[in-house]
């Protein structure tokens, strides 16, 4: 009589246990916004050069770091898209390039590594014209690997491109979601 008991026992807890180990997972709450961006869920991100020459396409890196960003922060119950996208959002964030530098240094076969920084502004600003947040002199840093002497020219190039929004968008997400929170 106990051996059935223990046997039955055994075998809710086998069925227990296995069927815990197929069940989908709970869901995960968001991480919270600090309280200045409560209200905000969409952001409409625009990328503009501020520099002589103006380098780059403002609307392809307008797209791309608004991609990067969603990739990034994605645990934030924030979305960005490009200000070009032309649906409505709580909020607009401009960045803006003040400076851009490159250094190179040799490698192999070849190869150079370039950094490059570039100095820029950030604003965020509710639908209502509020100045949510303001940073004006960020420093945003990446490095590419090149082949030949020197980086090409065309700074809208896929590499250079790739590099520089994820830099804006990683700089641009510490900006609003964690240095804002310490505030």
């Amino acid at each position: 009589m106990v051996e059935k008991k223990l046997l039955t026992l055994a075998g809710v807890v086998g069925i227990l246990a296995c069927g815990a180990c197929f069940l989908p997972p709970l869901p995960q709450k968001k991480t919270p916004l600090p309280p200045a961006l409560s209200s905000v869920h969409k952001i409409a991100v625009r990328v503009e050069d501020g520099t002589t020459g103006n380098l780059f396409d403002p609307v392809t890196i307008s797209n791309a770091t608004a991609d990067n960003f969603n990739r990034l922060w994605k645990d934030f119950p924030v979305q960005a898209e490009a200000f070009n996208a032309g649906g409505p959002s709580d909020a607009a964030l401009r960045i803006t390039v003040l400076r851009k530098t490159a250094s190179c240094r040799p490698g192999n076969n070849g190869k150079q590594f370039c950094s490059f920084e570039t100095i820029v502004s950030f604003t965020l600003t509710a639908a209502d014209g509020r100045i949510l947040v303001s940073r004006q002199q960020e420093s945003s840093k990446f490095g590419l690997w090149y082949k030949g002497d020197s980086p090409p020219s065309n700074l809208n190039a896929n590499p250079f491109r790739k590099g520089a929004s994820y830099s804006l968008a990683m700089t641009a997400g510490s900006m609003l979601f964690l240095s804002v929170r310490s505030k």
